[in-house]
């Protein structure tokens, strides 16, 4: 039996105060030497090395008697990837090319040089190695810090507080892996199959893939997610998985009851159970999942692209489940950083077993709310060593310690990370959660964090920014099937500055936090979805602009039908450019701020405007004031007139038209005899979600 030996390495440092470093240069003039160069390079926060300790070097001994352009020579292999990774060259003068140049040792050089280095050393430190017995025993345990052991020569056992994880190797290619939770209870253990097949399917090897390609970093993620509640978890009393396992069982009773409602509304007769469970996930209480995915641990799935448009195959809906994005929030824990903050309690009763809240006498209610609870308070025991302790304070007369509150709380990450307003972000935090200390002098607009600025770029938020994007987009004529290209120039307009923050993670302490805050990151998945279709350039099918159709068909058909049609024309779109390898379109995405626009339009290109503001109510910070992003889309309706629609992106994602002048005289009244609705406009932006094709929809349908 064999016992992994955590390995350590050190770099040492030689530097100067700042009263070392003025008499030196008064005394004697600076010396460069390549050690010097390269040694502050290892150390980008620490001090340069005094000219004295220079000369005392054995390094610059040895090479201050040679010629300049003499070759530098490092032993350690390290060291070699890393100025290999900077781009230094063998010379003396070191070649930096990768630090912009060093053209001086001042400040601000000595600055660039070490945020570099920091970029490299975080580039290096994203990959976690290759999948083996070595790089398996020093991820668990030397990163980890789990108790790694091999049982024999075939498995690795690694153990913690609350799991086991059993690793069986043929070689050094993984055979199976067993996952186990060993003092836990039934809530955590029916989960552990599930989460140990993820796991599996992270290590075992693909169909004709290598050994020498497999990497740690899947497995690493996942089970990263495990050892942290592990290790935060004291035996007795706080088992963080039974903790997290708890918040599931009360979400799922509450999707369970959700879902329940909608199979029995009789508006919704006939709908699916894919359309149901898309309308629970995007505009209730969101969907828990339990090791979905290949995710390990708890995830609660709150938007999904392309939710309105529901798959019309079993392998569309395998397409579907497999790429269009889901937005979710993983669930964890943290150490507690504030005493005041409630810490995690170990329940799976936080909602009434009913879900619904029965109204009091007399109560005015608008319709069912969810019936929360609030469990007691979870306590740890005094550990041996404390009672210890304890027992020798008695002698001194101060007070025995008992059990005492967790330092710790829940954890939720947000994945992907979610872009959202000022506004949006002090509404959250007037949940009771803890969002990240912001630095101030960091703070930017909504438009810079969604289209970020080219490095030298310099922009002053309160100048006006207009960004600007070149597509090409997929339509059906009507009455026919095969698709066509058109191209499109988009302008999108930022008038005045609307600041912004990136939601990454927060605590909190109920889930109610969470179920309250779900209808506001809809609001903002949506706007992101809508500004990334519109604003950002993708790979463009396999084909030629002006294609000609290859059926045509003189069949009157209904707003329905044509819309039906479109969308389906714009599936099978998606799917070929799954199916077919993707060429880059002619025409890349071209961002620029500007105050003034001063360029002429093209004319075959159809030129669409948007305006992205908030809506009047913007400054209002009563409670019950909802600001809400406001977009004015301004496009060629027909030859005669141009469209403007004005609309608000509204919590849970819906699209509120405030005004448009699309509806007139002519196409009122559609071709089965209903009346169009501004309404209807909303509705079908929000399944189609990207402007451009929203507008070539009602120009070739509605004009």
């Amino acid at each position: 039996m064999a016992t992994p030996t955590p390995m350590k390495h050190a770099l040492s440092q030689q530097g100067r105060t700042p009263a070392q470093s003025q008499h030196g240069a008064a005394a004697t003039p600076p010396v460069s030497t390549p050690f010097s160069v390269a040694h502050a390079a290892f150390s980008p926060h620490g001090p340069r090395s005094s000219p004295q300790q220079v000369k005392k070097s054995p390094a610059t001994t040895a090479t201050l008697g040679h010629p300049t352009n003499a070759p530098v020579n490092f032993d350690s292999p390290s060291a070699n990837a890393i100025f290999g990774a900077l781009q230094m060259g063998s010379g003396m003068d070191l070649g930096i090319q990768g630090l912009g140049g060093l053209g001086s040792l001042g400040r601000s050089t000595e600055d660039e040089r070490a945020k570099r280095l920091d970029e490299v050393i975080s580039i290096l430190g994203r990959s976690q190695g290759l999948v083996s017995k070595a790089g398996l025993e020093r991820f668990a345990g030397t990163k980890l810090g789990l108790d790694v052991l091999w049982e024999n020569p075939r498995t690795l056992i690694v153990a913690g507080t609350a799991l086991a994880l059993d690793i069986i190797f043929n070689g050094d290619i993984v055979d199976s892996v067993t996952l186990s939770f060993p003092d836990s209870t039934d809530i955590v253990n029916k989960h552990a199959d599930a989460a140990g097949q993820i796991l599996a399917q992270d290590l075992k090897l693909e169909p004709n893939q290598s050994p020498l390609t497999k990497r740690l970093d899947s497995f690493a993620t996942n089970f990263e997610r495990l050892a942290s509640l592990d290790k935060l978890s004291v035996n007795p009393g706080l088992n963080l998985l039974e903790a997290v396992a708890g918040l599931y069982e009360s979400l799922a009773r509450l999707y369970a009851w959700e879902m329940q409602r909608l199979r029995e509304d009789p508006t919704l007769t006939g709908k699916s159970d894919e359309y149901l469970h898309n309308l629970v996930l995007c505009t209730r209480s969101g969907h828990p999942a339990m090791n979905a995915r290949s995710r390990v641990g708890l995830a609660i799935d709150y938007w999904k692209e392309k939710r309105l448009q529901p798959s019309t195959s079993p392998e569309m809906a395998a397409r579907i489940a497999k790429t269009e994005p889901t937005w979710s929030l993983l669930i964890g824990c943290a150490p507690l950083q504030d005493l005041s903050f409630a810490p995690v309690r170990i329940s799976d009763k936080w909602i009434s077993a009913d879900v619904e809240k029965i109204p009091l006498p007399g109560e005015m209610v608008s319709g069912p709310s969810i019936d929360w609870l609030e469990p007691e308070s979870t306590f740890i025991p005094p550990s041996d060593q404390d009672k210890a302790n304890s027992a020798d304070a008695l002698n001194t007369g101060a007070p025995m310690l008992g059990p005492r509150l967790p330092e710790v709380t829940f954890k939720a990450i947000f994945d992907p990370p979610l872009h959202v307003s000022s506004f949006t972000w002090q509404q959250i935090a007037q949940l009771g959660c803890v969002l990240p200390s912001v630095n101030t002098d960091q703070v930017k607009t909504y438009d810079a964090i969604m289209f970020p600025l080219h490095p030298n770029q310099i922009y002053d938020p309160s100048d006006s920014r207009i960004i600007r994007c070149k597509k090409r987009v997929e339509f059906t004529p009507p009455g026919q099937t095969a698709w066509e290209l058109r191209s499109h120039i988009n302008h999108l307009f930022i008038q005045k500055p609307i600041y912004g923050y990136t939601l990454t993670e927060l605590t909190f302490s109920h889930p109610r936090q969470l179920v309250t805050m779900l209808p506001y990151l809809r609001q903002y998945a949506f706007l992101s979805t809508l500004l990334e279709n519109s604003f950002r350039e993708k790979p463009g099918p396999s084909s030629v602009p002006g294609t000609k159709p290859t059926m045509t068909s003189t069949k009157t058909t209904t707003n329905r039908d044509d819309f039906g049609n479109f969308m389906e024309a714009d599936n099978k779109s998606s799917l070929r450019q799954q199916q077919q390898p993707a060429i880059k379109s002619e025409e890349e995405m071209d961002i620029t701020t500007v105050k003034e626009e001063k360029e002429e339009v093209e004319t075959r290109p159809i030129r669409i405007d948007v305006e992205l503001d908030f809506s009047p109510d913007a400054l209002d910070f009563s409670p019950n004031a909802r600001p809400a992003p406001r977009l004015k889309i301004s496009f060629p309706f027909r030859p005669d007139k141009t469209g403007v629609v004005w609309l608000d992106i509204r919590e849970n994602g819906q699209v509120h038209v405030e005004s448009e002048n699309v509806i007139d005289e002519r196409n009122a009244i559609a071709a089965n005899g209903r009346q169009r609705r501004k309404e209807d406009l909303g509705k079908i932006l929000e399944t189609i979600e990207d402007i451009g094709k929203w507008c070539e929809f009602l120009r070739t349908r509605w004009a």
